[in-house]
């Protein structure tokens, strides 16, 4: 009578899948040789997941001697990246990448002492729900996701940047991709740059082979359009877990603790034996063994295995040429010679001063430090962008441009703080300043303070709104924090405590003043009369920005617009003021009310809605950025749109969206905050615990 076993159930593994395609176009071949490359662990273990590589490599006049291919950098580093990136299974993902970037270091180094000599990298590995990214000269990477494109590289807030300490590839950047998320890697190519704005809106709205055919199809009708690019889709994977196999206790290998002395030297003789390379038969192999040990109780074999052989590369391939003595070919030409003592002290003191030239060139030129180097990178990539800036506004992409110029300018501040600055990063700087209040027409203007300053001891002001002819400022006083009462000299003439809140916008009516903290979903209102707090939490969306109008809170979600009535009077009843049918506008990143609500987004479009309808939608030529800040009033005709980061505030019309004007704030305080009067013409900025009118 046999008896049945019933099957182990089988055991699903999920992981990350990244899908890619590479989209290599070389075009005209202007700006140097460009490839791409894409790695997996040949199915030995997934721990370490996918590593791609793409670069760009400009040589200058190198390039066009016949015993020097530029382009064979990017072999060798793509092939070195995945020797040393997959090299230990056992490391985690982001100490074998960050190990593959020391080791590439020692490569590249060798090439920047032609300075003529531009390379451009961008290497990321993805495994285990993370990606690593670093890149050396101009590489840009988007991440479509939850409807918006995310750049990994300036993003600060999902992806964290980590130092290595090294030299040339500097920074490790590293941070989640999830399931639907994509994502384009790219060289930053002339062409491509000036049609980043389609690609952007292609990520996001195409699949993956949509995507390739929409960039391939460019070349048809554009043969010089050149693109070095990976489309990654990540997707989930599955696969069915091995079952744990179970032998029976007689088959199972005898440990080497439970063998016999005897037994345990036995196997040492035989394990030396094969060491020494001998090609030993059975035979041979048994008379190795004591007779009085039985053969047949050993049950482990002892396997050795060839290890195998990794190709070693070292700078000194990288070498661009012959080396050879400096001058030696002349000094040995002038020993030679039949000339005179004289002639030869004349040719020696000219042989000599040569050198010192060469010397002091090389010194300024080609032996600089590493931080100046990176900071000359920096410049370079800048100085570029300033060209790249320029043509879209040709185009009238005049939100491209001024990305262009704002992420330069930001580059190079962060570039010197790290590095040090320079005449010539100051020179770059200021270059491209002038190039952006040329495309703004910018206006500057010298903010006045109040006659009293808020005394430090009475805390950090952070948030500013107005009332009247009043100031309601919020103070940050280490853990607590207290609303206060300013004057319109500046002084403070009343201070109400509240605590168990960190808010993020402010808000006042003719009744109240509301602090609203939208991460922890918490308002907090004082009414003016009574000096009493009310303070409520509300369940919403993730806010993306919000505003109280007539004690009513409006909050601004990525798809909808949320309205809680009378919120300043304490009450948390939400509901959503879109009328059934009307959707959002996309990339809507601010909001602001005077009866109508207008949301601006981040490419610039200017909705307005009317009961929860759209009135109009208009083109702006300008966008938000981090920290931007839209103002109005009930009665003015104006958008203010207060961009904190640039110092800078543009006055649009509300039905057009025309730029009338752009305020160039002169000072070098940061923004705080900002708030706009009653009757909608004067702006007051809080920066350094004061009050500054600007009209």
């Amino acid at each position: 009578m046999s008896v049945g076993r019933r099957p182990l159930p089988l055991m699903e593994k999920v992981f990350i899948n990244p899908v890619a395609k590479e989209i290599l176009i070389k075009g005209n071949g202007k700006e140097g040789p460009v490839d791409l490359f894409s790695y997996d662990n040949n199915g030995n273990s997934r721990a370490l997941g996918n590593l791609f590589v793409i670069g760009n490599i400009q040589g200058g006049g190198a390039e066009k001697k016949d015993d020097i291919d530029v382009g064979y950098v990017l072999n060798l580093v793509a092939s070195l990246a995945k020797r040393e990136y997959y090299a230990n299974p056992d490391t985690s993902p982001k100490d074998a990448f960050s190990n593959a970037l020391k080791k590439i270091n020692g490569v590249v180094e060798e090439f920047f002492k032609n300075k003529e000599t531009k390379i451009n990298i961008g290497i990321l590995a993805i495994a285990g729900g993370q990606i690593h990214i670093s890149k050396l000269g101009k590489f840009k990477i988007l991440l479509a996701r939850g409807g918006k494109n995310i750049d990994i590289l300036n993003n600060i807030q999902l992806f964290d940047k980590e130092s290595t300490q090294e030299r040339e590839f500097s920074n490790i950047i590293s941070g989640k991709v999830i399931e639907g998320d994509r994502i384009l890697a790219f060289y930053p190519s002339r062409s491509t740059v000036a049609r980043e704005k389609n690609l952007k809106e292609n990520l996001l709205k195409s699949t993956q082979d949509e995507f390739v055919a929409q960039l391939t199809a460019i070349r048809e009708t554009k043969p010089e359009f050149a693109c070095a690019a990976l489309h990654i889709d990540i997707k989930k994977g599955t696969e069915i877990a091995d079952a744990p196999r179970i032998q029976p206790k007689e088959l199972q290998e005898e440990s080497a603790e439970n063998l016999t002395p005897a037994i345990q030297l036995a196997r040492q003789n035989l394990s030396e034996k094969n060491l020494g390379g001998l090609a030993n038969t059975d035979t041979e192999k048994e008379e190795a063994i004591p007779e009085e040990v039985p053969v047949s109780t050993v049950r482990t074999a002892v396997k050795l295995a060839p290890e195998p052989a990794i190709p070693k590369i070292i700078p000194a391939e990288f070498a661009r040429g012959k080396r050879e003595v400096f001058l030696s070919k002349q000094f040995h030409q002038l020993k030679n010679m039949n000339i005179t003592p004289q002639v030869k002290i004349y040719a020696m003191g000219g042989i000599a001063v040569v050198a010192l030239i060469t010397i002091f060139s090389l010194k300024s030129f080609v032996f600089v430090s590493t931080a100046t180097r990176q900071l000359n990178a920096v410049i370079s990539e800048a100085q570029t962008n300033l060209k790249l800036a320029l043509d879209k506004q040709g185009q009238s992409d005049l939100i491209g441009a001024r990305g262009l110029l704002l992420s330069s300018i930001a580059s190079i501040t962060q570039a010197e703080t790290t590095n040090g600055t320079s005449k010539k990063a100051d020179d770059a700087k200021s270059q491209l300043v002038l190039a952006l209040d040329s495309m703004d027409n910018a206006v500057s203007t010298d903010p006045k303070p109040l006659e009293n300053g808020i005394p430090i001891d009475s805390g950090t002001a952070k948030l500013i709104t107005s009332s009247g002819n009043n100031f309601y400022v919020y103070l940050d006083q280490n853990g607590t924090g207290a609303i206060a009462k300013i004057s319109a000299d500046g002084s403070i003439t009343a201070s109400t405590p509240v605590k168990d809140i960190s808010p993020s916008a402010i808000f006042s009516s003719n009744d109240y003043v509301a602090l609203v903290d939208a991460n922890a979903k918490k308002l907090t209102s004082l009414s003016i009369s009574k000096s009493s707090l009310i303070s409520k939490t509300f369940s919403m969306d993730s806010l993306v920005n919000l505003e109280v109008y007539q004690d009513n809170l409006y909050g601004l979600t990525t798809t909808g617009i949320m309205k809680i009535t009378d919120a300043a009077l304490g009450k948390t009843v939400v509901q959503s003021w879109l009328a059934s049918g009307t959707i959002l506008a996309s990339g809507a990143s601010l909001i602001t009310v005077d009866g109508n609500i207008f949301t601006l987004s981040s490419d610039g479009t200017l909705t307005m809605y009317y009961k929860g309808k759209v009135k109009s939608t208009v083109k702006t030529q300008v966008s938000p950025d981090a920290g931007s800040m839209l103002l109005t009033t009930t009665d003015s005709l104006n958008l203010y749109l207060v961009n904190i980061s640039t110092g800078r505030i543009y006055i649009l019309a509300k039905d057009s969206g025309a730029v009338s004007k752009t305020l160039k704030i002169n000072s070098t305080r940061p923004i705080t905050s900002a708030t706009i009067s009653t009757d909608g013409v004067t702006i007051y900025i809080l920066s350094d615990n004061k009050i500054w009118r600007i009209q």
